[in-house]
């Protein structure tokens, strides 16, 4: 009986690692700078401009498991991400949002295509009714 749950467990840890592995190799993000890669800046705030933070919740239509998304490196293709706005907006004060509260916590699909050593800064831009929609705001050289 002990031999047999020894065999089982063993087994068991077997597939979690493989799938964990699998799951690894199909991220589009990259930890390493010297991988191939974009950078997408997804942290700022301009109020005059108003473009606001958002969030990454899905890439391809998988969700992701990321919380240090300030600044995500990602390798170059053409990818589909679905963002919602941050905890740092505050609804109350963007013009219209009082009757459209639904429409700013939507999610919204934005495709881009990211090459290897560029820079993408992604934020909502909030139109004068209240709707809002992701943008690429500013592309640039990749600093790191």
């Amino acid at each position: 009986m002990n031999v047999m749950m020894r065999k089982s467990n063993v087994w068991l840890i077997g597939l979690l690692l493989a799938s964990l592995c699998a799951a690894t190799m199909a991220s589009p993000f990259v930890n390493s700078r010297s991988v191939p890669h974009a950078v997408l800046y997804l942290n700022y705030k301009l109020i005059p401009q108003k473009i606001w933070p958002v969030r990454i919740w899905m890439v391809d239509g998988k969700l992701t498991n990321r919380s240090d998304q300030q600044v995500i490196w990602i390798q170059p293709g053409k990818y589909s991400f679905d963002v919602k706005l941050t905890k740092v907006v505050n609804l109350a004060y963007m013009p219209g949002l009082m009757q459209k509260i639904p429409n700013a916590q939507q999610m919204h699909e934005m495709k881009l295509r990211v090459e290897a050593g560029k820079a993408y800064y992604i934020g909502a831009k909030f139109a004068a009714s209240g709707k809002w929609q992701p943008e690429v705001w500013k592309t640039e050289k990749a600093k790191y």
